[in-house]
């Protein structure tokens, strides 16, 4: 008997809110498994789930939730962005940069959320929605390095110059994240300003930690 748009709906959802989950990212025999549907529904179902965006798939073929659900999931309780906005601030305003989370949408980095300091300064607005490529930025390239560690080995922190923007550089540290999309925590500054990139990727490491053990 054909199934219909209903059960395929419900079995999508069920996916979406397994993968979510789950303990661990799984992968889609694990889903076939967990539906009782077979392999080749989870796979039409997975495949249907990673092209609106709600999960990704990384290159081990491990399932994680995507941006789409973050964006949606936004004034939940515990959410990343609920989470994290303080923590961006304070620390905007302790480097005197903007700060932003990045995160992988299935096809390229997209800032989720960024906050400026308040001090008066020439500072970069990083708006949320931005996009570009994994493969050039200093928080593009710790998320590719998430997505495809055999190809490219996680480094402590990357960074960048003139990559994205002509005259803008990058300091970024991967954001571990158990049940989201893979992401990183970046700072955004003018080439001139003085940094010390060291300690700046120390107090990025600290403030990733603490988001990621408050949202998992």
């Amino acid at each position: 008997m054909a199934e219909t748009g209903s059960q395929t709906l419900a079995r999508g959802l069920a996916a979406l809110t397994m993968i979510g989950e789950a303990e661990r990212p799984p992968s889609v025999p694990e889903v076939a498994a967990a539906l009782g549907v077979h392999r080749s529904m989870a796979y039409r179902l997975v495949r249907t789930l990673e092209d609106q965006g709600f999960v990704v798939r990384d290159a081990s073929g491990l399932l994680h939730v995507g941006a789409k659900v973050v964006a949606l999931a936004r004034r939940v309780s515990g959410d990343l962005t609920s989470v994290a906005a303080p923590e961006l601030a304070t620390l905007a305003d302790e480097l005197g940069m903007t700060v932003c989370v990045v995160t992988y949408d299935g096809e390229e980095a997209v800032t989720l959320l960024s906050s400026e300091p308040r001090r008066d300064g020439a500072t970069l607005a990083q708006r949320p929605g931005s996009r570009h490529s994994i493969d050039q930025g200093a928080p593009g390239r710790v998320i590719r390095s998430q997505l495809r560690p055999e190809a490219y080995p996680p480094a402590r922190y990357e960074t960048s110059h003139d990559e994205v923007i002509v005259g803008v550089s990058s300091i970024a540290v991967p954001l571990p994240l158990r049940t989201h999309a893979p992401a990183s925590l970046a700072v955004i500054y003018l080439n001139h300003h003085p940094v010390d990139v060291e300690a700046i990727a120390a107090s990025l490491e600290q403030v990733a930690h603490r988001i990621a053990r408050r949202v998992g």
